[in-house]
């Protein structure tokens, strides 16, 4: 065996022979703080279950599906987010690639005269592989690897929390646009019945049966009903704006996919309907439920990239092998006596840091004070989970049950309402008398029309406290797409 291919084999045994010093010692993540073994809060409706992934299709609302599926699809947001998420999967394939030989192929071609010292005109080549591997002695380009993977897996994990955060905004703006557009109902019949009984009050006041202060109050009612209709337009434009933004398409185009029903020229009828709070709850909320956090994900993950690079600093401090290779072979025609010559070279090179005015021990400080800064971050984001969920379950059980209450009361306004038209039909009630009922009903009806959306947004909010219907065992794989589960 010639001395070329015996440098060769060793160079390919050496790293199989320092095997044992390129793995990072394993990381135990920090124990999560305050995490409750069940929440304090009741769980709405008994404890009954279904699945987070049909969260939105249990609202019964397809226009609210539709809209969430298509702000996921065109949100420049949700897009950032993706793209942020393959650069950090490239940037963790960098990183990976780096482990492995690297080696390229250098050719070059020249014709002219006196070519290097070569007499008259020639043609000159010179072709040169090179090859360098360096060999990670400590560990320290693994740590890097390993921090870059958990870095890819912490942008991941904020493209579910951006997708989660998408969806609850355009429910809630939904919600809201919703409960404007009922509003707008109600308050356009109020201010029929208002506008009817100050009509009927200046009639009374002309004809010296009404004093001018009785006249004025009801005409004051009159207006107010009329400002409540104005703002509940202006308020069902502003949502409507805030669902355009967040689906990236025109105000007019959802307007138009948006109507409701028109207000009803005459009488009491009610067409303009709302989301309302699905009748189920949660698979298992205790505290195991946070596990699908993605913020949390992404904090443990920031974590562990942290407590990796500390690791890839300290490796700096430790002597650096690498194996270096290169072949080549350089050709001179056009002359009286061509020519030809081969190089070759392979050998090891070893370097130790020495003298650094202690740099090194500094970039390693200030790594293990990151990595202490993110397992405070990863424990602060653990109490925030917890209260945010805590905080949803009671609003969501307080919002069920003042649904429950403005519920009662409306149906009881509306039959008062009804026995009230029927008895002004046959003469039993004034007109008057009938406007004030319908009016009294229009009040309650408004309260549960506020009730009703309140509920529906804790649900929403629940929803993000909760991390959505995302599952934590897509980041399993960084570099594989995680399925489109968040609705």
């Amino acid at each position: 065996m010639t001395p070329p291919f015996r440098l060769a084999a060793l160079a390919l045994a050496l790293p199989l022979l320092l095997a044992a010093c390129t793995t990072p010692t394993p990381v135990a993540p920090p124990t999560p703080a305050a995490v409750p073994a069940a929440w304090r809060s009741p769980l709405p409706h008994g404890g009954s279950t279904a699945a987070l992934a049909d969260w939105w299709q249990a609202f019964g609302d397809p226009a609210l599906t539709r809209l969430i599926a298509r702000a996921e699809a065109q949100s420049p947001t949700l897009e950032q987010a993706a793209a942020r998420r393959r650069q950090a999967q490239a940037g963790a394939a960098q990183a990976r690639a780096g482990l492995l030989p690297q080696g390229g192929l250098t050719t070059q071609v020249q014709r002219g005269r006196t070519l290097n010292g070569v007499a008259g005109d020639s043609t000159q080549s010179h072709t040169q592989f090179t090859a360098s591997w360096e060999i990670d002695l400590f560990g320290g380009q693994r740590a890097a690897a390993l921090a870059a993977t958990a870095q890819a897996g912490a942008a991941s994990a904020d493209w579910h929390a951006a997708r989660v955060s998408l969806a609850a905004d355009v429910a809630q703006a939904y919600v809201q646009l919703r409960l404007a557009q009922a509003r707008e109902e109600s308050a356009e019949l109020d201010t029929r019945f208002a506008e009817q009984m100050s009509a009927w009050a200046r009639q009374q006041q002309a004809a010296g049966l009404m004093s001018a202060s009785d006249a004025a109050l009801l005409n004051t009612e009159r207006a107010a009903a009329a400002a409540a209709r104005s703002a509940a337009r202006a308020e069902a434009q502003i949502a409507l704006n805030a669902l355009a933004q967040l689906c990236a398409e025109r105000a007019e185009v959802l307007a138009t996919e948006l109507a409701p029903p028109a207000v009803v020229p005459t009488g009491f009828e009610i067409h303009r309907t709302q989301p309302r709070a699905p009748a189920f709850t949660l698979d298992g909320v205790p505290a195991q439920a946070l596990a699908q956090r993605p913020d949390l994900a992404a904090a443990h993950q920031r974590w562990l990239a942290a407590a990796h690079t500390t690791r890839s600093v300290d490796a700096q401090r430790y002597p650096q092998l690498s194996l270096g290779a290169l072949a080549g072979q350089t050709r001179i025609s056009g002359t009286a006596k061509p020519s030809q010559s081969t190089l070759w070279a392979v050998g090891p090179s070893l370097s130790l840091p020495l003298f650094d005015g202690g740099a090194l021990v500094a970039a390693g400080d200030a790594a293990r004070a990151a990595t202490d800064e993110a397992a405070a971050a990863l424990q602060a984001q653990w109490l925030v989970a917890v209260q945010e969920v805590e905080d949803a379950l009671q609003r969501v059980t307080a919002g069920a049950e003042r649904e429950r209450e403005v519920d009662a009361v409306r149906l009881e306004w509306e039959g008062i309402a009804r026995r009230s038209h029927a008895q002004a039909l046959a003469g039993l009630q004034s007109g008057l008398q009938r406007n004030t009922t319908f009016r009294n009903a229009l009040t309650a009806h408004d309260v549960a029309l506020g009730v009703r959306a309140e509920h529906a947004l804790a649900w929403i909010r629940l929803y993000r406290a909760l991390g959505g219907g995302w599952n934590a065992a897509s980041l399993a794989t960084p570099d594989t797409p995680a399925p489109n589960t968040a609705r």
